[in-house]
């Protein structure tokens, strides 16, 4: 099926699938008063705006770390998930808020409250006395309390942004080289705008940002790696191309994750060390001081309600004379601003790129666009790593 039969049949459907704010807000009831978040981490965090947003204000967060118990997150407590009933009642709605990939979509609320989700989390909650938990996901069909795409939160695209787009979705579609990145791209489409229970065909998280079959391994590799994290990618780098590379440029700007990168790399044979670099920054599109939303973890993202204040850096700026041969991003939603900070890089050495192409509604088409823009003789691959969640553009220079 083509993207342009995808909109036909939405422009058909969409009618029948969305509820309005109004609607959603009726389905909710008495509960609209006694609503429970669970899960404060981002996910949480963006529902809870976008709740606010439409003059819904939950009682709290609750969560199954203890670590987070008797703090405040965004001005609301968070509480241990076993207090929900003795602090908000056994009639809270309690919503789940953590990001999955979800195998179970419903079309009613009430459907929805009575089937559940995220199974192992539900059955913790309504063993501690709760009766109403629901799935944040289920709130997708009110698409009007996503519009504008304004706070992180990728289960939940802006659907009325993809419908003026559809010109470019048809041409990103062209530039795929392969039936299965056609196949997934087709899929994340109408996953978005018309069925949510489409599976979209998943590979194993172990070859995310390193599939090889796109490309030979190079023992020479300049691997610049856009949120380092933890050295999680860059281990995986080094499993995948047989611990072989000439230079590593790990980025990272939550000093957190950049001890912990520290640590990791401390534990390598000197050899390695040698040939590494890192720095506690953001890649970006220029240097300035920003503010991170610091989450004790992965997921850190660069906000205006951010309490960290952060350093960027141009890619272009940071890499020697040699430039790159490997850029890997996924940097929650700044990774258009670091491909702009990395032109000369790309241009010049036409470096492999893996790109996550699913934090904000528009990179499904703005990431490849951009990079085509750059360098007109990159065709791209995609693969998905989590049914709809989490997906990698990959650019090949021909």
């Amino acid at each position: 099926m083509s993207i342009h039969a995808i909109f036909e049949e939405y422009q058909k459907k969409k009618d029948r699938i969305e509820i309005s704010i109004d609607e959603m807000k009726r389905d909710l009831g008495s509960m609209i008063d006694k609503i429970v978040l669970y899960g404060a981490g981002s996910a949480g965090i963006a529902f809870l705006y976008y709740l606010r947003d439409a003059g819904i204000y939950p009682q709290c967060f609750a969560d199954g770390n203890p670590a987070r118990w008797g703090t405040e997150c965004e001005g609301i407590p968070v509480i241990d998930y076993r207090d929900i009933v003795r602090t908000v009642g056994d009639d809270a709605l309690v919503i789940v808020t953590i990001n999955t990939d979800g195998k179970k979509y419903c079309k009613s609320f009430d459907e929805a409250l009575r089937e559940g989700g995220h199974t192992g989390v539900h059955r913790s909650i309504k063993e501690s006395g709760c009766k109403n938990i629901i799935d944040y996901t289920y709130f997708r069909r009110c698409r009007k309390l996503f519009h504008g795409d304004k706070y992180n939160l990728p289960s939940c695209s802006d659907v009325f942004l993809m419908e003026q787009h559809e010109k470019d979705l048809c041409e990103i579609y062209s530039l795929l080289e392969d039936d299965k990145s056609k196949e997934v791209f087709e899929k994340l489409v109408r996953f978005r705008m018309i069925d949510d229970s489409i599976q979209i065909p998943t590979e194993s998280m172990d070859r995310q940002y390193f599939e090889y079959e796109f490309y030979p391994r190079r023992e020479d590799e300049i691997f610049v790696d856009c949120g380092a994290y933890n050295g999680i990618s860059f281990d995986a780098f080094l499993k995948a191309n047989h611990q072989q590379f000439r230079k590593y440029y790990g980025l990272e700007p939550d000093i957190g994750n950049y001890m912990k990168l520290q640590e990791y790399i401390e534990k390598l044979p000197d050899e390695m060390k040698s040939k590494i670099v890192t720095v506690n920054r953001a890649a970006y599109d220029e240097n300035r001081t920003l503010q991170l939303y610091d989450l004790n973890g992965p997921g850190s993202f660069i906000a205006d309600i951010g309490t960290q204040r952060i350093e960027t850096v141009k890619i272009d700026d940071l890499v020697d004379a040699d430039g790159a041969t490997y850029i890997k991003m996924n940097i929650e939603g700044c990774e258009l601003q670091a491909l702009r900070g990395a032109q000369r890089v790309i241009r010049e050495s036409h470096p492999k790129l893996a790109i996550a192409g699913y934090h904000k509604t528009w990179d499904l088409w703005e990431v490849p666009k951009l990079i085509y823009s750059i360098d007109d003789s990159y065709r791209f691959y995609l693969r998905s790593y989590m049914n709809h969640l989490s997906f990698v553009y990959y650019g090949i220079r021909l």
